[in-house]
């Protein structure tokens, strides 16, 4: 797949609806920590009970939550996933597969908290949106 250019990437960002509350120069600091990745259908990207070093921002295709109880959500574009986890320092409560090509956006949890440790405002805006009763969370309540 093709990888996004640095433009694209702070474009797509900006529709990820945890980073909503963020300013433009927050979601281009935030775009100098994400990777690109892609999986083939099928493909595991994380086991349940693994440990949570990263979330991801779904680009193209789609990702499969399985839960313990055998339910299965499916997640697409601009969904989040394993926002929660990172966030608990939990381990991993759901097993991620790509239910098709999937290209995501990996943010590592180290690089997300060092970013947040040295712009507080990033971190005001992610807690807006976090604390926004209207409005949950893609991704960080199941995932």
């Amino acid at each position: 797949m093709k990888q996004l250019t640095r433009i694209e990437t702070v474009v797509f960002l900006q529709k990820v609806d945890l980073f909503s509350a963020c300013s433009a120069e927050q979601i281009l600091r935030i775009s100098g920590i994400v990777n690109q990745e892609s999986f083939d259908s099928g493909e595991s990207i994380y086991q349940a009970n693994d440990p949570a070093e990263c979330m991801y921002c779904v680009v193209d295709g789609t990702v499969e939550l399985r839960g313990t109880a055998q339910a299965v959500r499916t997640l697409s574009s601009p969904d989040t996933f394993g926002v929660k986890e990172i966030l608990s320092g939990r381990l991993r409560e759901q097993h991620a597969v790509a239910g098709e090509t999937l290209r995501v956006l990996k943010i590592d949890a180290d690089d997300l908290f060092d970013l947040l440790a040295n712009n507080i405002e990033i971190v005001k805006a992610l807690f807006r949106r976090l604390l926004d009763a209207g409005r949950p969370v893609v991704g960080a309540a199941q995932a």
